[in-house]
């Protein structure tokens, strides 16, 4: 993907041959649905817009991206059908010397690699806010989360008293198990009620809570976004990295590739 650049604004378009080399490139991760949206275009087409914005909480730049190229109704941020999506663009500088490399021309000897450029910026794209459904669908998942077993405390002095009627007995007993029974099966009915999020919504929600603060303890996050610590720590173990020692020791930080450091 080549990148022109003028005062205002960058245009993103298709790479047309092998000779557009640039000797700076942008790494960038897409969600997938761009991704295969864009590997689509014919050579040359547009793929979008992007504007300059302003650093975030982090000291990463950010840019709006604004591409007609994707699928009407993808992503939480999507705009009307058959109009521009907008997504946030955010880079920060990469980790050490990276290079990009690519197989040679049509008439290039088999298996030759060709040197792109230099990577000097490293980022990913995501949605650039969440629709009214998708914050909806989170206080949902809140709501479902919060409801917690409830610790009943009978009275059983009166089971042991001698007038009792063993059938009496039998039927408060057998009303504190169904009332056992009916608590599991509400909170069942709830856990099922709430859908689970995909990978990239989880990466999206994970980093909207980092630019709150710069580090989380993963019970905190759990509770934060109202999802299971089991279903965090595949995203937590991608994007951060624990601190080893200091005030934060044991608490998540975003890794430097995606604008974390030192507090």
């Amino acid at each position: 993907m080549g990148v022109c650049a003028s005062k205002a604004q960058f245009s993103l378009c298709a790479a047309r041959t092998q000779a557009a080399v640039m000797s700076s490139l942008w790494l960038v991760k897409v969600p997938r649905h761009l991704a295969e949206s864009w590997q689509q275009q014919p050579s040359g087409h547009s793929l979008g817009v992007v504007e300059p914005g302003v650093k975030d909480a982090m000291g990463r730049d950010t840019y709006t991206l604004r591409t007609s190229a994707a699928p009407g109704g993808a992503g939480p941020s999507s705009g009307e059908a058959g109009g521009d999506v907008e997504y946030k663009l955010t880079l920060g500088a990469p980790t050490g010397g990276m290079y990009s490399f690519a197989p040679g021309g049509p008439d290039a000897p088999a298996g030759e690699m060709v040197l792109e450029g230099r990577v000097t910026a490293k980022g990913d794209v995501s949605a650039a806010g969440l629709s009214a459904g998708y914050k909806q669908l989170v206080r949902s998942r809140q709501e479902a989360a919060s409801v917690r077993a409830e610790v009943e405390a009978v009275d059983v002095d009166h089971l042991n008293q001698p007038l009792k009627k063993a059938s009496e007995i039998h039927r408060q007993k057998q009303g504190i198990r169904d009332g056992k029974r009916e608590r599991a099966e509400q909170k069942q009915k709830a856990a099922k009620a709430q859908k689970k999020l995909s990978r990239e919504e989880l990466r999206d929600l994970v980093f909207e809570k980092f630019e709150l603060q710069p580090h989380w303890h993963k019970a905190d996050l759990a509770s934060e976004t109202g999802q299971r610590p089991t279903d965090l720590a595949p995203v937590l173990d991608e994007l951060c990295e624990r601190e080893k020692f200091g005030p934060h020791k044991m608490e998540y930080k975003l890794k430097p590739q995606y604008g974390g450091g030192a507090r």
